[in-house]
């Protein structure tokens, strides 16, 4: 594809703010998604943080010890199982809708020698009751349903684990999305192409709508994905836990455990099941 044919089709597509408002994961359950999560040559998401020093913090906050049973939703591919597990020696139990970051998962576990328990599944149908001492929903996770299916989600993982057991999370802040703006267009270059991210933000109705435009110099076929984003201030999330029966602690403002501000990027906080 060249750069007349790629200008031609950013002419006629659709503006960002134009797009329906749509919380069906589509984005992660696509044939193209599956087909290129589960590929050898993936190796994970371009803004991925340091993974050990994201599982330390987590370990940290959850208060657990070796031996514990931890349920991480939404896992992807893995990649802080495997330090749960390899390092801090936890029983996890991972899940996520995607067959591709699945695959892949299991792939990754069984390369370290690793006994990680994988199944493809929706986070808004967890069937376990008191089953784990802990769980997490990281990597902004929560943010992908609605406020509704958060709900669901979040009462999912309440029954899941143990009486007094927690729960870690991690979110945009919203504050920080409001005072600096998150309306934006970049492109990223990969191996065969290029990829063009659009990103708006609805501050009226706390959502950000992020399209995923993929062009490839070896096909003439151009793929979108689109996502969108429940933004949370720390009071909304606060209430939310609240209503499904968690009791929050301290929340902090990035992977530092800076105190939270509204020039704090991020949402770290770990709730207790009540």
């Amino acid at each position: 594809m060249n750069f007349n044919e790629i200008m031609s089709y950013l002419d006629k597509r659709v503006s960002i703010e134009k797009i329906p408002i749509d919380w069906e994961p589509k984005a992660y359950i696509s044939d193209e998604f599956n087909r290129w999560a589960s590929g050898v040559e993936f190796s994970g998401w371009a803004n991925d943080k340091e993974t050990e020093k994201e599982a330390a913090v987590i370990y940290k906050m959850l208060q657990v010890k070796g031996g514990n049973s931890l349920l991480d939703v939404c896992c992807g591919y893995g990649r802080h199982a495997l330090v749960f597990t390899e390092k801090y020696g936890l029983k996890v139990t991972g899940i996520d809708i995607s067959l591709g970051l699945i695959a892949t998962a299991k792939r990754r576990a069984e390369e370290n020698g690793l006994d990680i328990q994988y199944e493809v599944r929706r986070a808004t149908a967890l069937p376990w009751k008191e089953e784990f001492d802990s769980a997490i929903i990281a990597f902004n996770t929560l943010s992908l349903f609605s406020e509704t299916d958060a709900s669901i989600v979040l009462k999912g993982i309440n029954r899941s684990i143990k009486q007094g057991s927690r729960l870690f999370i991690d979110l945009d802040n919203k504050p920080y999305n409001c005072r600096y703006g998150t309306s934006a267009h970049h492109w990223y270059r990969w191996p065969t192409g290029l990829t063009l991210q659009d990103i708006f933000f609805y501050e009226d109705i706390s959502v950000e709508v992020c399209r995923d435009t993929k062009f490839s110099k070896d096909s003439d076929k151009i793929i979108e994905s689109i996502i969108f984003k429940r933004i949370y201030t720390p009071e909304e999330i606060s209430n939310l836990l609240e209503e499904c029966s968690y009791r929050v602690g301290q929340i902090y403002g990035d992977w530092d455990l800076s105190s939270i501000s509204e020039s704090s990027p991020k949402m770290l906080l770990a709730a207790e099941k009540i």
